[in-house]
């Protein structure tokens, strides 16, 4: 059996005819042992109305998505919340791929800041590399792979990519999709005084890419990277990850790293101006973050 590589984190109410689901799920883990893949996946398809309610839905497995290899034999997650937006695991690197360019923000090394972007990479290299270029480093590689500069953000991570994980959900004006890679050998708090550098840079250990399928101001694009940022520090609080150098509860490590897409499609009617904890959309982000993270560092195998 093969090493996990997408652990979908979510909530999904239980349909009435949970039989049928039953059949369902049990007919896909056919498929995905026969494809050798033995991740459990739990997709989050509760709607505005589950969680308005308060009503906590119940969890069901699906299976079926992660059952299905491409034409060149890598694993592809097809997004529930924006058709045509998909997951790929390759061999060195993780690929978001979105059908049409997006609003983006965020730290990533390569293609960092406000752009126009279609797709991020994050990509795996050793505990060990340091360069002092990581930009040309991330650009010969995505060339390798054939990706375009234009349009591509680079992340990079130690943390092993078979520990990825997936939560996304949809509201009823958008869709939010976060994929993380999350490790804590070099947890860290902030607020605090700790060794720091004038300038220093080392992989990814905590990568979040997040995804909205909505229309968002520039504004609450950026609150909902704080929105990530919390979310994150409450994950690594509650499962009590520490700052090695002096004990404290860690809000983050010293690498993170965050990129933000939107796709500001037409379809959507409303326009964000807020993604705060108080905001449907800013609460389905944290909710998102929150359990991504969790996920990843359990199928790492906890905390370390």
């Amino acid at each position: 059996m093969t090493t996990p590589f997408l652990h979908v984190q979510a909530e999904q109410a239980v349909k009435a005819d949970g039989a049928r689901e039953a059949s369902k799920a049990s007919e896909a883990d056919g498929i995905n042992e026969a494809l050798e893949v033995s991740e459990t996946i739990k997709v989050n398809q509760a709607n505005r109305t589950d969680f308005a309610g308060q009503a906590k839905p119940a969890k069901v497995n699906e299976t079926r998505q992660m059952g299905e290899v491409d034409q060149v034999d890598q694993t592809v997650y097809h997004s529930k919340i924006w058709p045509g937006l998909k997951l790929y695991r390759k061999e060195r690197h993780i690929l978001l791929e979105a059908p049409e360019p997006m609003d983006s923000l965020g730290s990533a090394v390569y293609g960092g800041g406000m752009h126009s972007l279609q797709r991020f990479v994050n990509i795996y290299v050793d505990r060990f590399y340091h360069c002092e270029d990581p930009v040309r480093d991330t650009r010969n590689l995505l060339g390798e792979w054939g990706y375009p500069e234009q349009g591509t953000a680079g992340l990079l991570t130690a943390v092993q990519l078979k520990h990825a994980a997936v939560a996304e959900e949809q509201g009823a004006d958008f869709g939010v999709l976060c994929c993380a890679t999350a490790g804590v050998s070099n947890a860290a708090r902030a607020g605090v005084p700790r060794t720091t550098f004038p300038a220093s840079w080392t992989p990814g250990t905590i990568n979040i890419m997040l995804v909205v399928d909505g229309r968002m101001t520039p504004a609450a694009m950026v609150n909902a990277v704080i929105t990530a940022t919390e979310a994150k520090a409450a994950a690594l609080s509650d499962l009590g990850v520490r700052d090695a150098e002096n004990g404290l509860t860690a809000t983050g490590t010293t690498t993170d790293a965050v990129m933000l897409g939107v796709s500001q499609r037409a379809e959507w009617p409303l326009l964000h101006a807020y993604a705060g904890t108080a905001t449907d959309l800013g609460g389905t982000i944290g909710r998102l973050v929150y359990d991504a993270v969790r996920e990843s560092l359990a199928a790492a195998g906890g905390p370390k």
